[in-house]
């Protein structure tokens, strides 16, 4: 998707979004733990994400502490309405959903998994000589 963003942009064009990550240095069973707790497409590293797809990291925050809040908000509504929600998912989604959204919140907890909000620009124009 990042690529095909790339693509459409004009040159110097940049694009945010808020990425899923790990942080830097983990061991290799960390990062097994974390790529188990996280969405399956949780990523290392925004900046070798973007850099793959033509992309250069301009600014990152950390806003980490308010996906922890956002995954805790939503695991108490989800609790709240369970009997509606078991209702229109069915009872095998909503057992997914709950135990994807708890192994999202043991991995923010245990600091393997990170969200950042992440600015890229693709390449400027080159000027000519």
């Amino acid at each position: 998707m990042l690529r095909e963003c790339g693509r459409v942009l004009e040159p110097g064009g940049r694009l945010a979004g808020y990425i899923i990550h790990t942080p830097e240095g983990l061991s290799a069973a960390e990062a097994r733990r974390a790529a188990e707790l996280g969405p399956p497409y949780v990523t290392a590293s925004p900046e070798t994400l973007t850099r793959r797809a033509g992309f250069t990291v301009v600014g990152r925050e950390d806003v980490t502490p308010q996906f922890r809040d956002c995954c805790e908000a939503l695991l108490r509504a989800r609790t709240r309405l369970e009997s509606a929600l078991r209702a229109d998912e069915g009872d095998e989604v909503f057992e997914e959903e709950h135990t994807r959204k708890t192994a999202m919140l043991t991995g923010i907890h245990e600091r393997l998994l990170l969200r950042s909000l992440v600015v890229a620009a693709t390449p400027a124009p080159s000027s000519p000589r």
